[in-house]
C-alpha cells in the first residue's frame, strides 16, 4: 500500500467559523468545524487524489519539506499529512 505524505496549513475562517486546510503542492483544499475533521478530510481527499493519478499515470508534484511550507505559512499551523492509497 502506497504511501504519500505532504505539509498541510490549516488556516482557521473566522467568518464562517470553520477550518480550512491546505495541500499546497496539491492544490486540494478541505474544512471542518474542528482540526481533526479538517486533517481526516484532507487525508480522504489526498488519498482519492492519488488513487486517480496512479491509475491513470497522471504526474504529480513533488512534496515540499515541512520548514518550506513553514517558512512560507509564516503565523500558521502547518503540518504533515500521509495518505495511503490501497494497491
Amino acid at each position: 500500500m502506497p504511501k504519500f505524505t505532504y505539509p498541510i496549513v490549516f488556516i482557521f475562517n473566522e467568518e464562517a467559523g470553520v477550518y480550512n486546510g491546505y495541500i499546497p503542492d496539491l492544490c486540494i483544499y478541505a474544512a471542518g468545524n474542528t482540526l481533526e475533521e479538517v486533517y481526516a478530510d484532507a487525508e480522504d481527499l489526498m488519498g482519492q487524489f492519488f488513487t486517480l493519478c496512479l491509475a491513470h499515470e497522471i504526474d504529480f508534484n513533488t512534496p515540499s519539506t515541512l520548514e518550506e511550507v513553514t517558512d512560507k505559512w509564516v503565523g500558521y499551523k502547518v503540518s504533515l499529512l500521509t495518505a495511503k492509497v490501497p494497491d
